[in-house]
């Protein structure tokens, strides 16, 4: 429903909003997960009936309620941070997981998918319940909407493949990815469709790496890749090209043909960076780098001189 639509063509204020609640009702309502509207200073809205199944609490006890209040306290300032995300960015949507407060103290891990709208300034969730899927492992280490493991699993495997580097003298290459022009399909053709071109692209970048379940959604349209070569045969301008044809080819929705680019910021361990963090932040400034300079493209982050197996790889950004 676009409110500003509706406004413009004489709707009252009282007509909008008795759209407004009769499609968020049916909404929720049809929703056989937790579902819940959230408002841009986090107050809760509305729930549905299967937050008692799961939490113990009534939709009526968390209407009014503000969403922080059942935050596990060492996870709010990352869910918060997602939030916010989905106001600043391109991205209309993003998964993540947080420890929620149930009835009597008791602390759950839900996985939140979380679409915001910005005509009526509400976040739209859709949360499960961890503790009830069978595959918990599964659940809990993938994105909901793509299938691809999610920012918990890059947290758990990216030291485990940087240490592996160093110590088989490997190049490990990070590879962060925004894609451009993405929010222009949310804001032609709406959501659903920017939810097709995220899964269409997610399958092909799975496709460009030698282990597909080192192939990321961090969240939004932002994902990370993950390749390991050996010291004499390493090729990131190679792979980071690859990406970018991948990324750039058409898809057809409903129809219509829509396009999108990628801008990737690379970085290599050990040479780059031997500490995660480090790595990953270097691959990030290298991708907004690549934004700067006209998008669609990559940039390869500089970084400390390189061991003896990498001393091939050339200091400087290089642009494509």
């Amino acid at each position: 429903m676009n409110v500003k639509e509706l406004l413009e063509e004489g709707a009252g204020p009282e007509l909008v909003s008795r759209l407004f609640h009769i499609e968020r009702y049916a909404w929720m309502a049809l929703s056989y997960d937790m579902a819940v509207a959230v408002d841009m200073d986090g107050c809760i809205l509305a729930a549905n009936a299967a937050w008692q199944r799961s939490t113990g609490l009534w939709p009526e006890a968390l209407r009014g309620q503000y969403l922080l209040e059942f935050m596990d306290f060492e996870d709010r300032e990352r869910v918060l941070a997602a939030f916010q995300s989905l106001i600043t960015s391109d991205a209309a949507s993003t998964t993540f997981d947080f420890r929620f407060r149930c009835e009597a103290g008791q602390f759950k891990r839900f996985n939140w998918n979380v679409l915001f709208f910005p005509d009526t300034e509400i976040f739209y969730c859709i949360v499960k319940d961890l503790s009830n899927v069978h595959d918990l492992h599964h659940a809990a280490y993938h994105d909901t909407l793509t299938g691809l493991p999610n920012r918990l699993f890059l947290t758990d495997a990216l030291p485990k493949l940087v240490e592996g580097a160093i110590n088989h003298r490997h190049v490990l290459g990070l590879f962060f990815i925004d894609l451009d022009g993405f929010k222009a399909v949310n804001d032609t053709l709406g959501h659903q469709a920017g939810d097709i071109l995220l899964q269409t692209v997610a399958e092909r970048l799975r496709r460009c790496v030698s282990k597909p379940e080192n192939c990321v959604r961090l969240g939004g349209d932002e994902f990370v890749l993950l390749e390991t070569w050996p010291c004499d045969a390493y090729a990131p301008e190679a792979l980071a090209t690859s990406i970018l044809g991948a990324v750039n080819m058409p898809v057809c929705i409903d129809g219509r043909e829509v396009c999108v680019g990628a801008s990737i910021g690379v970085a290599l361990a050990p040479a780059a960076a031997s500490a995660p963090a480090e790595l990953m932040d270097l691959a990030d400034k290298a991708m907004y780098s690549a934004k700067r300079g006209g998008k669609n493209r990559f940039v390869l982050a500089a970084g400390a001189e390189a061991p003896a197996c990498v001393m091939g790889l050339e200091s400087q950004d290089v642009n494509r």
